[in-house]
């Protein structure tokens, strides 16, 4: 018997995440790009922030200097790109006043350290992007995925700790926060309950 998945989250239907997610008008709109190997991950967290945020779309992909959508969303004068992506002329991200908030569009690489470095490196038309970074001192509730760096969170965390920042309104996206903690425990579960058969 081949087995059945969910329509809304892609996952097995026992391993079905929907039952962790809350619904969130974001002010700021979130694209992932996400690297190809973080597409049938169990233990990304991309997918489950976008079925909570209702303004939020994944795309797929390492190179996405020719992909179409993301160069439509670059050239459209009426809207402004920022890049999480914590290199040098990064800076912190902050509250954007109420009028900008609804024109933003934040992109944030979902991969693993080394695949978002190989995509941003790819990726030449983010190269100009006006970059933003977060506050220090975050620490990831991440437990099913090993730390490399004190300040490695989760994709779900940086999109989170973000637009709490952007939008300046930390219990807005607390239930994003809850929901996460859920998956992991769930996730955690999962990973017992493997190990003892």
């Amino acid at each position: 018997m081949s087995r059945q998945y969910c329509t809304s989250c892609d996952r097995p239907l026992v391993t079905c995440i929907c039952k962790f997610c809350c619904s969130i008008s974001n002010e700021v709109e979130v694209w992932f790009l996400q690297h190809p190997s973080e597409e049938k991950q169990a233990k990304g967290t991309a997918k489950l922030s976008t079925l909570c945020l209702t303004s939020s779309k994944i795309l797929i992909g390492e190179n996405f200097t020719d992909n179409e959508q993301l160069n439509s969303l670059l050239t459209d004068s009426s809207k402004q790109v920022l890049l999480l992506y914590p290199e040098e002329s990064a800076v912190v991200a902050k509250a954007l006043p109420l009028e900008e908030r609804k024109n933003t569009v934040i992109l944030i690489l979902d991969g693993t350290w080394k695949k978002a470095y190989l995509m941003y490196q790819l990726s030449t038309n983010l190269h100009s992007l006006a970059k933003i970074t977060l506050a220090p001192g975050i620490k990831s509730e991440y437990r099913i995925r090993k730390h490399h760096k004190e300040a490695d969170v989760s994709s779900l965390e940086a999109c989170a700790h973000a637009l709490v920042a952007l939008e300046n309104s930390e219990a807005k996206y607390q239930p994003l926060f809850n929901s996460f903690n859920l998956f992991n425990d769930f996730q955690l579960l999962l990973r017992q309950s493997n190990s003892a058969k």
